[in-house]
């Protein structure tokens, strides 16, 4: 299994940070970067989530089941979408 983002962050900021050069420490900012899309999109998807079950829980307890499942379904494509982006980013 590869590292984290976030594992390959702390890692190379253990070390002094006035000992690197300036190419070490941009690199060390695209990383930082990086993993706060990373973040942002997980947060995404944790919301996503949350309103899927939510939605779920109305559909078994209401009779709008119709208007609860379309609304599943496009949940869960954006979901879909948002995992799929996710899986271009550096892992």
């Amino acid at each position: 299994m590869s590292k984290s983002i976030y594992e390959e962050v702390i890692e190379r900021m253990d070390v002094e940070f006035d000992a690197w050069d300036r190419a070490e420490r941009f690199e060390l900012f695209e990383l930082i970067e990086q993993a706060l899309e990373q973040a942002q999109n997980q947060e995404k998807l944790l919301e996503l989530h949350k309103r899927l079950i939510n939605l779920y829980e109305k559909l078994y307890d209401t009779e709008l089941s119709h208007y609860y499942e379309i609304e599943i379904i496009k949940l869960k494509y954006q979901i879909k979408e948002l995992e799929n982006e996710g899986g271009n980013d550096h892992e």
